[in-house]
């Protein structure tokens, strides 16, 4: 029984010592290009090739002749190689070992040509030439009414003049532009009836600035200064970023707060809850500065209040014409919000304005269990941790439900992988089997004959082996067995 090999064999450049190739009595189905076979009944060596079994002997047996383009030709021993002309040349044989290559001659008659006109092929070969028409000596230019003749050897100066500038440009363009930075500067006052030069369109026209909307123009990049004149005709704003008009504003300043000062809720003072209060406007604002009653409210340091309507003097202000706004300074209580109080008899701490856990006495601050340790605490009554220590883990396999068939399951799945490989196609295969590590003893069996097979073997990470093949397996061909070392 032969040892079946998936993969090529690779010697390191290492001799291969007394061997010998598949010995056969008849040709078999080739398997592969560069397959050797010995015939011992014609006592031949042959090698297949794209072509089929090929016979090694001594010496040449053919060649191939190749081209610029063009399959690859063979020649065999005794064949001839015919070297054909082609456009534009002819190939002569003579003597024993000579091919001369002639370029052939074209229609052209040799000659000098005046003002010559030719025609190329595409070998690069004249195959057509005469002699021209003479070139232009002179030519004349004119405005309509000063012709001018130029001659050869003259040059043609097209002139710049104010707002216009020409530059000549490749061979035979000269480009007018406009230059309006060279026209003098307007120092005349502008008026209404100066105008400005427009493009309408394709059409050039003329625009006096009175009939320029000013909403036609582009948006402003800087402040607009009036020099100390009026905007006027502007329309009340409705947009947020609308401009202002002078009637908006003096409406929407009306009943605005207003801060007038302090005020003593003690002493009433200034006097805004009694019957010679004090006449207040809409918008007037106070901030009180002396904790007590305002009318039946109480109110503390901080609260602010705030009139609501307009009130006369004595008489004229309630309870009901103010806002009242609270600033919750007081020590909260379960119904009403203030300063929080926090007491440490729970365990906490109050530090610096901070609120924390308190340190308990002989409770180090540490990671607790390990490998061999596990974590043992004492809770109080308010689920804070008072006690902390290591406990050394002793567990008897009594003690554990099914120890001896969960400890081969684990090592089963843990430590063992096994799977089909093949499909008739690939010849490489990922197989992941997920056990951690490189270190895996990897062996594959034909699932056909059981036999042993060896192929390319990576271990491509700790999850991972790549099983690769010179040919296709069939589908679940092989099996692949890995175990951890």
């Amino acid at each position: 029984m032969a040892i079946s090999y998936l993969s090529n064999v690779s010697l390191g450049n290492n001799e291969l010592e007394s061997f010998k190739v598949d010995n056969v009595t008849s040709d078999p189905t080739p398997t592969g290009v560069g397959q050797m076979i010995y015939r011992t009944d014609t006592n031949q060596l042959k090698y297949n090739r794209n072509d089929g079994w090929q016979v090694i002997t001594p010496g040449m047996t053919n060649w191939d002749l190749t081209g610029d383009s063009g399959p690859a030709q063979t020649i065999t021993d005794g064949g001839t190689v015919d070297i054909a002309g082609g456009t534009a040349i002819t190939s002569v044989a003579s003597a024993t070992n000579t091919l001369t290559v002639n370029l052939d001659d074209t229609a052209v008659t040799a000659g000098a040509y005046t003002y010559a006109n030719f025609t190329v092929d595409a070998q690069g070969r004249l195959t057509a030439a005469g002699s021209g028409v003479a070139p232009i000596t002179s030519f004349t230019i004119t405005d309509g009414a000063n012709p001018q003749t130029v001659e050869n050897g003259n040059t043609i100066t097209f002139a710049h003049n104010t707002g216009l500038d020409a530059v000549t440009s490749a061979t035979d363009t000269v480009t007018y532009n406009l230059q309006l930075q060279d026209l003098a500067d307007m120092t005349q006052t502008w008026v209404n009836t100066d105008e400005f030069i427009v493009l309408d369109g394709t059409d050039q026209k003329r625009k006096a600035s009175s009939e320029i909307p000013i909403n036609l123009l582009g948006t402003a990049t800087a402040d607009l200064a009036m020099g100390t004149n009026k905007i006027t005709g502007v329309t009340d704003p409705t947009a947020a970023q609308d401009a202002a008009t002078k009637n908006y504003v003096d409406n929407a300043v009306v009943g605005g707060l207003v801060y007038q000062g302090a005020y003593d809720a003690a002493t009433n003072s200034p006097k805004l809850d009694s019957a010679d209060n004090i006449a207040v406007t809409k918008g007037w604002t106070y901030t009180v500065t002396v904790a007590g009653d305002f009318f039946t409210e109480a109110v503390a340091v901080g609260d602010v209040l705030i009139a609501e309507e307009d009130m006369s003097a004595s008489g004229g202000s309630t309870l009901a014409k103010w806002t009242t706004v609270q600033n919750n300074i007081d020590v909260a209580t379960a119904t009403v919000q203030g300063i929080a109080n926090f007491p440490t008899a729970g365990g906490l701490s109050v530090t610096g304005g901070a609120v924390s856990v308190a340190t308990q006495g002989g409770l180090t601050a540490a990671t607790y269990g390990d490998a061999n340790t596990v974590g043992q605490f004492t809770v109080n009554a308010k689920g804070i941790i008072t006690g902390a220590a290591d406990v050394n883990i002793s567990i008897t396999s009594s003690e554990v439900s099914d120890f001896c068939t969960a400890v081969e399951t684990c090592v089963g799945s843990g430590l063992n992988y096994a799977a089909n490989i093949g499909d008739g196609n690939a010849t490489s295969y990922a197989v992941t089997h997920n056990l951690g590590t490189r270190d895996v003893i990897v062996q594959v069996y034909d699932t056909s004959t059981y036999d042993t097979v060896i192929c390319d073997v990576v271990r491509t990470s700790t999850t991972v082996v790549t099983l690769g093949t010179t040919s296709p397996l069939a589908t679940n061909g092989a099996r692949v067995l890995i175990t951890v070392s």
